[in-house]
């Protein structure tokens, strides 16, 4: 529950319920064809979109005011350190830029693309601050998660394009969605509540724009690994406000423990870690990953519902090195198959290949396995643990005429 005084006046309530109006309003504008409804083309609407964010921050503006927590003195200190975390970001994306590589900029490079860009973004920028410190100071007067967690996904989805939502049908894009893109925007948009919660908008401007300068400014981008850009977008927020909390603390003079709040961040920063890695090697990230066998082919060194760990074949020389009894996952017409080599065959070309069965099949399986085929072999079994992703996906079973289990 929240107390009754971090609750909002009724006059109070309704002026959020405008701003938050205004806020679904532009969403939805943006997210439809009301550019043809009205006969504007999508480039003259592209240029109308920044004076609906001036305007909603004028609208804003105009409304009764309420004071950021921090105190005035302290302002600079939190802009300062606003522009040191947004810097900070921008370090680490191009420290990982260096190990995944670097892009091309999609965005126009002209003089006239820069300036219109600018302003798209800017505008855009002090339209959604000006909205987020509005809601979060009208809404608690103290550090209240509940509150900030709710902002900042109400921030997060207005961001969310109807497209995105609805080019979502298969798991692993799902998956994927909220680790490069949902996850990310969520702990950004969280530091930024902080900030304006302790500095008013500029502050989360200061903060934001500084990425996003670099993001649409710089001609060339670093093109991470979606799995690299859920580690920078969750980790380098989520620091960065830990971090902010205490020097803070220390700024203003709160009265702190000093030993927990360095657990405290400390457990933070593990726990973030180990969740990141975690969903790695789910998804298989490291050299060894886990599959689920949804069959009895291979009973019973394997039933249905263990969970396998499988080491990746990473070159040639791990092809070489397979031999008969290797038991090996491998990839037919999209579906991941667990088998033991009972033989090893070399064409007249040297091309080798693999013959297959499962060890409770009678019958070998009828095509021979090519080694851009295999994924890797099996080093464990994990009895029963995979029973839970197998129910889920019984839903989806998949028919294989030609393969014998």
């Amino acid at each position: 529950m929240i107390e009754k005084n971090y609750l909002p006046t009724r006059r109070s309530k309704i002026r959020c319920l405008l701003v938050l109006a205004l806020m679904i309003g532009i969403y939805i504008i943006q997210n439809s064809s009301v550019a043809s409804f009205i006969g504007v083309g999508s480039q003259l609407f592209y240029y109308i979109k920044p004076v609906l964010w001036v305007g909603c921050a004028v609208i804003v503006w105009n409304l009764p005011k309420v004071h950021p927590k921090g105190k005035l003195k302290h302002r600079s200190f939190l802009n300062l350190w606003a522009f040191n975390f947004g810097v900070l970001y921008i370090v680490v994306s191009i420290i990982t830029g260096m190990i995944d590589g670097f892009g091309k900029s999609p965005y126009n490079r002209s003089i006239i693309g820069v300036i219109t860009n600018i302003c798209f973004v800017g505008t855009t920028l002090i339209g959604k601050e000006f909205i987020r410190s509005y809601l979060v100071n009208h809404l608690t007067k103290k550090e209240n998660y509940f509150i900030f967690i709710l902002v900042s996904l109400f921030m997060t989805v207005t961001t969310i394009s109807f497209n995105q939502v609805l080019s979502l049908q298969e798991l692993p894009t799902i998956i994927e969605f909220i680790a490069r893109y949902f996850a990310p925007e969520f702990c950004q948009n969280l530091m930024a509540t902080y900030l304006v919660f302790l500095g008013g908008p500029l502050t989360s401007m200061i903060y934001l724009g500084i990425f996003q300068l670099f993001h649409w400014l710089s001609p060339i981008l670093p093109d991470v690994k979606w799995i690299t850009a859920a580690l920078i977008g969750i980790l380098c927020p989520v620091f960065s406000l830990i971090t902010l909390q205490n020097m803070y603390a220390k700024e203003a003079k709160q009265t702190k423990n000093t030993a927990q709040d360095e657990e405290g961040i400390l457990g933070w920063i593990i726990t973030s870690i180990i969740s990141i890695g975690i969903v790695w090697f789910v998804v298989g990230v490291f050299p060894i990953y886990p599959s689920v066998i949804a069959t009895g082919s291979m009973e019973p060194m394997i039933y249905p519902g263990d969970l396998i760990l499988v080491r990746k074949i990473g070159d040639i020389e791990d092809i070489h090195r397979l031999q008969v009894g290797d038991v090996i996952q491998f990839r037919r017409n999209d579906i991941l198959i667990s088998h033991r080599i009972i033989d090893i065959r070399e064409d007249d070309k040297g091309m080798t290949s693999y013959q297959t069965r499962g060890d409770n099949n009678t019958a070998v399986d009828t095509r021979l396995v090519k080694p851009e085929e295999i994924n890797g072999t099996i080093i464990k079994v994990v009895p029963k643990v995979g029973w839970p992703t197998l129910l889920l996906k019984q839903k989806n079973d998949v028919l294989l005429e030609d393969i014998q289990f």
